[in-house]
């Protein structure tokens, strides 16, 4: 069954880059996926914690545990947000922008050589497959 095996190969895929990805930022105190909510955040300043859960696709308590982590650690500010009082506002500190600009560039070399035997239309044809997926 060839949507099987393709399926599980997506899995594996982003198993592995994941693995590889903490391992990079387990340097920075960003393990278990921290770096991602942490790019996130940076690229997306002022975003909610729902909104990020929506980004990222993952589940609100996982979250929530993974915002403290940054919290405590100094990589993120909640602020509260003045047209609803029931929403914090995520927004990266010095730190974490300074952290960003290096795992931006440990993330593209992982993407480049990850994906460096595909051609232009490969990639293109991949990106709408993966979407086609991801929406569906």
């Amino acid at each position: 069954m060839i949507e099987l095996e393709v399926f599980r190969q997506m899995g594996s895929v982003s198993r592995r880059a994941t693995k590889e990805m903490n391992q990079a930022a387990s340097q920075y105190q960003l393990e278990n996926n921290l770096f991602l909510y942490l790019i996130r955040i940076v690229e997306h300043e002022g975003l909610t914690q729902s909104d990020l859960a929506k980004l990222i696709q993952v589940d609100k308590t996982t979250l929530s545990r993974s915002l403290k982590k940054l919290d405590d650690r100094g990589y993120i500010d909640k602020v509260t947000d003045a047209q609803n009082k029931n929403y914090k506002q995520l927004y990266p500190t010095q730190k974490a922008r300074d952290r960003y600009e290096v795992l931006a560039k440990l993330e593209r070399q992982y993407i480049k050589g990850r994906l460096s035997t595909l051609s232009a239309t490969e990639l293109t044809d991949l990106n709408k497959i993966l979407n086609k997926i991801l929406h569906s």
